[in-house]
């Protein structure tokens, strides 16, 4: 069986009143101001998710109105009758397509111990901005203890080490108090509580120690294949767990605990840097909070049917290039395994994270959310700039079509001409719609010769193509004046030719073709200050441009 999340039921919850999402099994990008329930919407998936594992009285808590920690919406329950609280996820089987609904409310612990959510628990990972702040926090400090980082962002989704009943963060939370006998039992009790809390330390120092050394030789391994390229000298980075955590004495008045302590250094060209966080930019210190954090989801990698990662607006603090690249990196295989929910309330980053998704859209929902805490926030569905452009020329509104569709010209050609190169280009720079169409077609015809494209490639029609070029070898075998390798040779080369003009050499044509199409159509649909001229743009010339558009993207989905 693989699950996929299915759909989203929220009452009374934080920012929620009354919520409704349906994801289908799709990954989602979701754009939100400020209070519209982006944070809240994290909360919910990741408070549903650890109550598998919690006793009743530890969630109910989160719905009970009477109790201090509860997380009821204020408003609703200034209500004459608020609604109950809850959590609903529904998830769907997608081998059968039965789908299953789990609950969490005051009354119902629908997901205690199902294997399913605790499977999807330990699977799941959840990361917000607040690591990669914390992380710039240290830039003033000696020592670069990030222990304070790992137990609240990392240590909640280790999972256990093998044999081990409890997750680390259990394991932890056991010992944390530092207080071994909090009932104050005397005697044999109280000798028995000292002796239970030295046995739990050890056992959490050493599962600590091949957590953090498993971590480090991963963040490396990630750091070396996603960022080191721009390195002019090699750049080594260490996580290690220099104090571990002891506990000693058997009465109040010799006992002792020590915390542990998670130091991060680095090495350039194999020389120590003190104070890392002093010595390097703020873009490079990110990339190596990032290399750490990605590193941790990948060691804690756990078979299970429902995996999600959930980030909260993650790249807030990133600059505009660690952005794009970690955009490139959650679209990449490394996370290809995981159902994505990607939350930001920057729209300029939603709409370019929505174009990286380039040609694989239907496997995404995008969505806005709309008002806030005392209302009922709204879901909106995003559409793009192609699909506006469509709504306007059906209801014959040509000159607001002509702009979308100008728009999502440009989107397209911009990643159209990242294919053609083989790049991505410079983020923050721009490059106006006829400059990405030229330079595409420049590259691709590079790769052709002129005199082949424009005397033999252009405008032979499709059903010609195998006729260019005749299959048949019996002129190379009847010729006496060539050696038996001389033919195989020439064999060889004609497969290669017939296959240049056939299949890649056509490919890259009609790719062309196609961007002289749509070159034809900018002064006239395509270009904005043409829109205000005597003449009227008429509906047909919208919907062939539409329809060229359309074919670059046929061509960009075909590659």
């Amino acid at each position: 069986m693989k699950a996929r999340l299915h759909h989203i039921a929220i009452t009374n919850f934080k920012a929620f009143r009354e919520f409704s999402l349906k994801l289908e099994g799709r990954h989602l990008l979701v754009y939100g101001a400020n209070g519209a329930g982006k944070s809240s919407l994290y909360w919910a998936l990741f408070t549903f998710l650890q109550s598998a594992r919690k006793l009743k009285k530890n969630v109910e808590k989160y719905f009970d109105p009477d109790s201090p920690q509860h997380l009821l919406n204020i408003h609703e329950q200034g209500e004459t009758t608020p609604k109950p609280g809850e959590i609903a996820l529904t998830l769907r089987d997608t081998t059968t397509r039965n789908d299953t609904t789990y609950r969490i409310s005051q009354t119902d612990h629908g997901t205690f111990k199902q294997p399913a959510i605790l499977k999807g628990e330990l699977a799941s990972d959840f990361i917000t901005y607040r690591f990669f702040f914390g992380f710039s926090d240290f830039r003033n400090s000696q020592k670069f203890n990030v222990w304070p980082l790992f137990e609240k962002e990392i240590l909640p989704f280790c999972v256990s080490t093998a044999g081990a009943k409890q997750t680390p963060l259990e394991m932890w939370n056991a010992i944390k108090s530092g207080d071994p006998n909090p009932s104050g039992s005397r005697g044999i009790g109280g000798a028995n509580a000292y002796s239970l809390f030295h046995q739990r330390t050890e056992r959490f120092a050493k599962a600590l120690l091949g957590i953090v050394d498993a971590i480090s030789t991963e963040a490396q391994a990630f750091y070396d294949k996603h960022f080191s390229m721009d390195d002019p000298k090699r750049v080594t980075l260490k996580l290690g767990l220099t104090t571990h955590p002891t506990s000693s004495g058997d009465r109040q008045q010799d006992f002792q605990f020590t915390k542990p302590v998670v130091e991060f250094g680095i090495q350039i060209d194999g020389k120590t840097i003190t104070r890392p966080q002093s010595f390097l930019n703020e873009a490079k210190l990110t990339q190596l909070a990032l290399s750490v954090r990605f590193a941790a989801s990948l060691v804690n990698l756990h078979e299970s049917d429902l995996k999600l990662l959930v980030l909260d607006d993650l790249l807030v603090s990133l600059d505009m290039s660690n952005r794009m690249r970690v955009v490139d990196i959650l679209l990449s295989e490394t996370f290809t395994n995981y159902q994505k929910i990607i939350l930001t309330h920057e729209l300029g980053f939603f709409r370019e994270f929505r174009r990286r998704i380039g040609n694989n859209h239907a496997n995404w929902r995008f969505v806005g959310l709309q008002g806030n805490a005392a209302q009922n926030i709204k879901v909106k569905s995003e559409k793009s700039d192609l699909e506006k452009a469509e709504d306007y020329l059906n209801g014959h509104d040509i000159e607001e079509a002509a702009m979308f569709l100008r728009k999502a010209a440009e989107d397209t050609a911009k990643r159209y001409r990242e294919w053609a190169e083989g790049k991505t280009l410079p983020p923050g720079q721009f490059f106006s719609l006829t400059d990405n169409l030229r330079a595409a077609r420049n590259k691709l015809l590079a790769d052709i010769p002129v005199t082949l494209y424009k005397n033999v490639l252009k405008n032979t029609p499709t059903a010609h193509r195998m006729l260019l070029l005749s299959s048949d070898d019996s002129d190379l075998d009847n010729n006496a004046n060539l050696q038996p390798q001389d033919k195989a040779i020439l064999k060889s080369k004609r497969r290669d030719l017939r296959n240049a003009l056939t299949n890649d050499g056509w490919d890259k044509m009609e790719a062309v073709e196609a961007v002289d199409r749509v070159l034809e159509m900018t002064e006239r649909v395509l270009n904005p200050a043409s829109h205000g001229n005597t003449l009227p743009l008429y509906e047909e010339e919208v919907r062939r441009a539409k329809r060229l558009i359309d074919r670059l993207e046929n061509v960009l989905e075909s590659q």
